[in-house]
């Protein structure tokens, strides 16, 4: 009879240490496929909040919604909000599936307006839309709403002229001569400024703004390759469609965004808060 043999220690050592160089090789390509897929999730919501954004200017004489006076790019009114949800989005829809922090923090965003105590929360919110409202409630959305406002000006908002763009405007209106070139919802890129991080800012930990003063909790940039550096973002057109837009600053006539004098990328739009991108 044949005596049966069992693996040495040796053999299992190497079986571990290929199944270790295999995982190695497989990980990061598994990460930038789930990556991929959260990408196109967060591009069909990005749709569905342009959608609801048309529905709502359908209902008011071609007119978009205003930001409250002083409200950053992700607030949003409450009151906006619930006709938003009338067109059948959800709460989900309001945040990006790669956003961590939206994720652990969902309820101190969408309930902003009533700070963190549960108790208030439920008071205005049926399940379904807000409720006993006072007209000035907002909520932190997880995207950039680029809706105008009393205090927003165009001029406020960078153009990258060499890539020969139109002049960056504010979205009011359905009634907009080029809507396909009109920028309307877009995914969070935005940052603190960093002198030590490779573009000179920090976008995985951002402390400017309520959720940080209100509530010690950091934002943070969505599709993120580190805190140093976003992979792009959706970005959601007044005529419906939705464009991929990778993060590729530097000094040639296709780069988004062009270098600042002082050797930063330049921002889109900033008002004395985080710089914003897209």
């Amino acid at each position: 009879m044949m005596k049966k043999r069992g693996f040495t220690l040796i053999e299992l050592l190497v079986v571990i240490a290929i199944i270790a160089v295999l995982m190695g090789i497989l990980m990061p390509a598994l990460q930038r496929v789930r990556e991929q897929a959260r990408q196109q999730s967060c591009g069909t919501r990005v749709r569905q909040q342009v959608l609801g954004l048309l529905m709502y200017a359908d209902d008011n004489n071609t007119k978009m919604p205003t930001i409250p006076n002083g409200g950053w790019l992700q607030d949003i009114q409450c009151s906006v909000v619930n006709t938003m949800l009338a067109t059948g989005m959800t709460k989900e829809l309001f945040y990006c599936p790669s956003n961590e922090t939206h994720k652990k923090y969902v309820d101190n965003c969408w309930f902003f307006a009533w700070g963190d105590d549960p108790k208030v929360w439920k008071r205005h919110w049926d399940g379904r839309k807000f409720i006993e409202l006072d007209g000035g409630e907002y909520i932190v959305s997880g995207y950039f709403f680029l809706l105008g406002g009393a205090s927003r000006s165009d001029d406020d908002i960078a153009t990258y002229t060499r890539l020969n763009e139109d002049k960056k405007k504010w979205v009011t209106s359905t009634q907009d001569k080029r809507p396909a070139n009109r920028e309307m919802v877009v995914d969070l890129i935005y940052a603190d400024e960093d002198d030590d991080a490779k573009y000179g800012y920090n976008f995985g930990l951002v402390k400017s703004g309520g959720l940080w003063a209100d509530q010690q909790i950091a934002d943070r940039t969505s599709h993120i390759k580190s805190d140093e550096e976003p992979r792009g973002g959706n970005v959601g057109f007044l005529d419906g469609h939705i464009e991929w837009r990778h993060w590729k600053p530097g000094d040639t006539g296709d780069a988004s965004p062009y270098w600042t004098g002082s050797g930063r990328p330049t921002p889109r739009w900033d008002s004395n808060g985080p710089h914003c991108f897209w």
